[in-house]
């Protein structure tokens, strides 16, 4: 009997042209109400060749309109997108990056400790790790509807899939505000519930 996460009507087109499931958060996403002018709708194919603009397959796209020949696997690997966080305990993770400099923000609250958190990424291509730089300078925003402070800088000297690896996750210490009277009442945020952003 199939689960009710492998009965979705949407499936997921990977870079590399492979299908897979969607995880929960995907499922959640699509589930959303959005305005019709709202960016933050998602990318829904109408036919499994079509590309976006900037020529990738990638996106989602309805389970009825995989062709036959290819199979839908389930998520071992998951392609993470800048516009989804990523949970930190989160594991096979790969994000696609061009070259550029990104803030790495953690989601939930303005008051944090990083500790001995930190973060590796490894290129698939050519095996370099690297280690985004934690900032003394934490501008703190909202993202996605929640609070979110810059922790982290990450300079991307080439285009590429880059695997993310979490270490110390435990280390990572968010509260929701940052007010010191406000604190005292405030309970930390279970790591277990910490996501980043990275963009």
């Amino acid at each position: 009997m199939k689960s009710e996460k492998e009965k979705f009507e949407f499936v997921y087109v990977e870079n590399d042209g492979t299908v897979r499931e969607l995880d929960k958060e995907e499922i959640d996403y699509l589930q959303t109400e959005f305005e019709p002018s709202d960016g933050a709708r998602p990318y829904i194919k109408s036919s499994y060749d079509q590309l976006t603009p900037d020529k990738k397959i990638l996106g989602f796209l309805r389970r009825s309109e995989v062709p036959k020949e290819i199979e839908i696997i389930k998520n071992d690997l998951r392609y993470a997108e800048m516009r989804f966080p990523i949970g930190i305990y989160d594991t096979n993770n790969a994000i696609e990056l061009p070259v550029g400099i990104y803030s790495i923000k953690v989601l939930g609250g303005w008051s944090v400790s990083v500790g001995e958190f930190s973060i590796e990424l490894k290129n698939k291509e050519n095996g370099k790790v690297i280690t985004p730089k934690v900032t003394n300078w934490r501008i703190q925003s909202y993202e996605f509807g929640e609070r979110a402070k810059k922790i982290m800088s990450l300079d991307i000297p080439k285009r590429g899939v880059y695997f993310i690896e979490f270490k110390n996750q435990k280390d990572l210490k968010v509260r929701p505000s940052n007010l010191l009277i406000t604190r005292i009442f405030e309970k930390e945020i279970p790591s277990e519930q910490l996501r980043i952003w990275i963009g």
